[in-house]
Parts: C-alpha cells; structure tokens; sequence
C-alpha cells in the first residue's frame, strides 16, 4: 500500500499573526527601548501620529501594541480578565505589595482584596477624611511665611504624606510616625524604575532598600494591629477598614496582607494626588484670570463662615473641573499596561499571545477629536453644557476606566480640592523666571522636573476649620 509523502517544506504551516503596523526606527534587540526609557510620551505620540489608533512597537522581550483613542480605549479597558492579565504586566509591584496581594493574587482573590476598599471609602469615612484633610492644610501652610518660595513638587509629596498616612492609619499614627513612614515610602518608591519592570528582583542597591522598608513597614502595621486588638481601641480609617474585613470564607487578613493592601492604595492614591497638587499650582500661577473664576467659587459657597465641610468641597464644581484639566494635562500615569493571555482579535488585527498592550492616558488626552485645542489649559470643557468627561467616558482616563477604574479617583479628587481651596483663599502664587516647568519622565510616575519652584505671597491670615 503507497504513501503520499509530503516533503518539509511543503507541509502546512501556520501564519505569522497581522499585527498592527509597525513604528519604524526600532533597534537590533532593543527595538525602540532606549526611545521608550528616555521619553515615552514622545516616541508613543509619534506612533498614534503616524498610524492611527493601533501601531506595534518593537521592546526588548516582547512586541508591545499602542491602543489609542476611545474605540481602542473602550476594548483595551473592556477586554476580560480571561484574555489579558494585569499581574503579568505589573510584576513590579510583587516585592512592594506583597505575593498574592493585588495583582499578584488570582483573580477571585484580588477582587475581594479591592473589595474591603469599598467600606473604607463609604460615606461616613468620607467625612472623616476630608476634615482631616482639611486640617491638616491648615496646620501645614499655618507654619509657612508671609511670603516667600516653595518648590510645590516637595510640598506636594510632603503634605500628601500627611494627609494619606493619616487617613491609612489614623492621627495618633500620623502625629508620631509621619516621619518614618515618609522615609520607608520614599525608599519603596525608589525601587520603581524601568529596571523594576524587567527584572524586580535584582539584588540592587535600590531593591535591596525596597524589601527592607517593606519589612519594616509590616513591623509598623503589625504593632498598630496589636496596640489596638489589646487595648479595644476602633479607629476610624483605612486600617481599621482592613481589620474588620473577612474573606467570603471567613478567614481575617494577616498583618502582611493588611499591609500590602494599604500599601496598594497608597501607591494608587499618593504619588497621584502629590504630583496633580503640583501640577494644579503651576498652571494655576501661570492663568490668574481662571484663579479669580475659582475664588469667586469660594466666596459663593463659604461666604462669612468659618468652617468647610465635605458638603462644600462638593459643591465647587469649577474647583472639580480645574483638577480634571490639570489630569488630563498632566496624568501622572501616563501609560496603563496589560499583558495578552489568550489570542483575540480587532480592528482587523492578531492580537496574540505574550503580547504587552498600552492604553496611554498621556496621549488619548491630546487627542483633537475629544479634546479641542488640547494643549490649552480650559477647565471649562468639564463643566456645563460640554461635559467631556461624561460625553467621552473612554477618552478621560488618567484613572483608568471601565472594571479597573481606580476605585480611590473620589479621595484623590476630594483631597486635592480640600488643599486647594485652602490655598485659593489664603496665597497668591507666581512662576519663577528661569524655571522649566516640563514633565519628568525618568519616574514612572511622572510629575513635573525640579526645581518646580513657585514664589508665594499670603493674602490673609485666615483659618477655615473642619466643621
């Protein structure tokens, strides 16, 4: 009996995949890495440019897919957690949060995880954070001079320390340990670079800071935890939140996963609210015409009274609108990754397997067709009748958007508003001649380059309590 016998180079093969059209330029190995590590918005804006919505880009390991605009951005943020993984992508948070805590957990056990966040975020909590947060602006720029220079980069990251440890661990917490717990932030903060993505678990200097600040950080928590447990004491914070919280199983969480989730918030909440604090202050000295706009806000809102109160910091919708333009201008994560777990396909493209793909807040808010005139600096484009925000729901979205929507976007918000309403009232502020006020892209979360520097004059002494 014959056989047919096919010869090698004959027999079927499978087809390459039909990836979106490739950015030129890239180099051997590296592909456009180098370009990516010095400035990503740059090389990210030239692809979106050149090709559209969709263009692939060549980095080292792995191709990576730019998905821009709000077709893309709606799949990119619909896409189930079946198809693409956010752990693989974030890798680099591991040794920060903690294995099996946020995105290093399976899927079920994250979303419990993001879950405890809800009660920490419910009304009553609420109030309880914006009269922190409005004490604290005032005891904060109670200690500044008459008049004078800041940096508003390290004021930002300062005071938002204050406001967050606070609001994470309570008062007595914040009044005693605000110190160490800034250092132990700033040297976990340090081990998040371009390396950190490649490769987290270096013995490196920096990473070996990293993993020591996280230990003792657990040694913090783990004695608050204690402290209260002995003593009956019921806070009224993010900690307290945690403590109470129960898996569906039943099962309480440990001192490491209690950490590692307020550590989750934190970086989520933190860095985002210190850098658009700066930004905010910048673009404000630069436009004196809009700070009169949100003064006359203030003055309709508080009047006489000496006491503001979550109530008001919800009814400034211009002082709302003014923090939106200033993310979308300048969002402080300027690129959301995920990584591809199983094929799928649009808009006429393989999207296969081990593929990265970006959504990039940095470009989708300069896009013409949902932001007109997008460089210039109008907050009125978030108010009535145009709404933006609310008409492109996909094209805002320097909190992500759709499922992983960042749950913190109404205490971010809510926290800026409460110090800038304090400063509206009290300061005048102005450029410093000579200062470049660009975006750092060397940080991964990206705020503006130092020296950031504002000069400063106070216009009344004045203090607006927590009602």
């Amino acid at each position: 009996m014959s056989r047919t016998i096919i010869p090698n180079d004959s027999r079927p093969r499978p087809s390459a995949p039909k990836l979106p059209p490739r950015l030129e330029g890239g180099l051997p190995i590296v592909g456009h890495g180098l370009e990516f590590n010095k400035n990503p918005v740059r090389l990210l804006n030239r692809a979106r440019e050149l090709y559209g919505d969709l263009c692939t880009l060549s980095l080292p390991g792995a191709d990576a897919i730019l998905m821009s605009g709000t077709k893309a951005q709606e799949k990119f943020f619909r896409l189930s957690d079946e198809d693409i993984s956010q752990a693989e992508a974030y890798q680099m948070m591991t040794p920060i949060f903690g294995k099996k805590i946020a995105y290093d957990a399976p899927q079920p056990i994250m979303k419990e995880q993001l879950g405890f966040f809800h009660e920490a975020l419910r009304e009553a909590r609420m109030r309880t954070y914006a009269n922190g947060f409005i004490e604290e602006a005032n005891e904060y720029f109670e200690g500044w001079d008459d008049f004078g220079m800041v940096d508003m980069y390290d004021v930002g990251n300062e005071l938002t320390i204050y406001t967050s440890s606070r609001s994470l661990l309570g008062k007595p917490f914040r009044d005693k340990l605000s110190g160490e717990f800034a250092e132990l932030y700033h040297d976990m903060e340090d081990g998040l670079s371009v390396l950190a993505f490649l490769a987290p678990n270096l013995p490196t200097p920096a990473f070996r800071r990293r993993d020591r600040a996280r230990e003792r950080m657990v040694e913090l928590i783990t004695k608050i935890v204690d402290d209260r447990k002995s003593s009956g004491y019921v806070g009224d914070d993010m900690l307290q939140s945690l403590m109470d919280a129960s898996y569906k199983d039943g099962r309480k969480l440990s001192e490491q996963e209690i950490t590692g989730l307020l550590l989750t918030i934190m970086f989520a909440g933190h860095h985002t609210s210190g850098v658009t604090f700066s930004w905010t202050g910048v673009l404000l000295a630069q436009h004196p015409e809009w700070v009169a706009e949100l003064r006359a806000e203030q003055e309709h809102v508080l009047g006489g009274r000496d006491e503001l109160t979550l109530e008001d910091l919800r009814a400034m919708p211009k002082l709302e609108a003014t923090v939106k333009e200033v993310l979308r201008m300048y969002p402080p994560i300027i690129l959301m990754m995920r990584k591809v777990v199983n094929d799928f396909e649009f808009g006429g493209y393989d999207f296969p397997r081990g593929t990265m793909i970006f959504g990039a807040p940095a470009v989708s808010h300069y896009i013409e067709e949902i932001f007109p005139n997008p460089t210039k600096f109008d907050p009125t484009r978030f108010l009535d009748p145009n709404n933006v925000d609310k008409k492109h729901p996909m094209g805002w979205i320097p909190f992500g958007a759709g499922r992983h929507r960042c749950m913190g976007i109404v205490f971010a918000q809510l926290q800026l508003r409460a110090l800038w309403s304090h400063l509206l009232r009290n300061f005048d502020f102005e450029i410093v001649r000579g200062d470049i006020y660009e975006p750092d892209y060397s940080r991964l979360l990206v705020g503006p380059r130092q020296p950031c520097r504002l000069s400063y004059r106070r216009r009344r002494k004045s203090t607006i309590v927590a009602a």
